[in-house]
């Protein structure tokens, strides 16, 4: 990439990271040592301005499930912990675990920044809305969905990005991105894996994957969360000496 590229900036991360949350099942760690056996991050909720209206409808569960999503965020990874903090203003709760991948390969995956609309002073909210009804009149299952609009994929992605902001309620800062459905991957393409406590993570994840998986993951760089940005590109540059030497 030429230095003059607009994309080489301080402020941009050429990283995305998806973080994980305690479950009623599982704790924060042990579900990223889900996510790592299973290569896979399960889509599990909707996260758009049309959720309340999802969650009440008559859509059938293919059609309703198309509309979740995997989140990701473009935060700098020696800012991460700031999404994490306790007294972070969010109603889900992230914790200080979870995986890194390289934007742009994210990009040829389908993820795509979420779109935050002014709720207050315009009427975006209520156009939208009734976008959103108008598209659905009539819908139940998406196969009706289907034969009715040639992009309807296009279509459930795009609203499955909306969220409104306004001055009680902006999370725009996170910059947020998001992959409609499931998100699969291989260890190849994990950059870091973040942690709380990087030796006792690396110590607990033996315990709990098979020796083949702990043995792969021992070449991707474990970065806890409250590192500097010096002490992430160090431990990125001993893991790529030590994989290369």
């Amino acid at each position: 990439m030429p230095d003059d590229d607009p994309r080489i900036r301080g402020d941009i991360s050429k990283f995305l990271v998806h973080l994980t949350r305690d479950t009623e099942e599982l704790d924060a760690r042990d579900n990223l040592i889900s996510i790592l056996r299973a290569k896979k991050i399960e889509a599990r909720n909707f996260h758009c301005l049309f959720s309340p209206k999802l969650r009440r409808s008559l859509l059938t569960p293919v059609l309703k499930n198309a509309f979740k999503t995997v989140c990701f965020t473009e935060t700098p990874l020696d800012q991460i912990h700031k999404l994490t903090a306790e007294n972070f203003p969010r109603r889900i709760r992230l914790k200080p675990y979870g995986l890194v991948f390289w934007r742009d390969a994210l990009v040829q995956k389908g993820a795509n920044p979420a779109i935050y609309v002014n709720g207050d002073g315009t009427s975006l909210r209520e156009f939208l809305i009734a976008e959103f009804d108008r598209h659905f009149k009539g819908i139940t299952a998406l196969k009706s969905l289907r034969e009715k609009e040639a992009y309807y994929k296009e279509i459930v992605s795009y609203y499955s990005l909306i969220n409104l902001m306004s001055s009680k309620h902006d999370f725009s800062w996170e910059r947020e991105w998001r992959h409609s459905g499931d998100f699969r991957f291989k260890y190849s393409e994990i950059v870091a894996i973040v942690v709380d406590d990087p030796e006792d993570f690396i110590e607990y994840s033996s315990s709990k994957l098979s020796k083949g998986i702990s043995g792969y993951l021992k070449r991707i760089p474990v970065i806890s969360a409250n590192w500097t940005y010096e002490d992430v590109v160090e431990e990125m540059a001993i893991k790529i000496w030590n994989n290369n030497s």
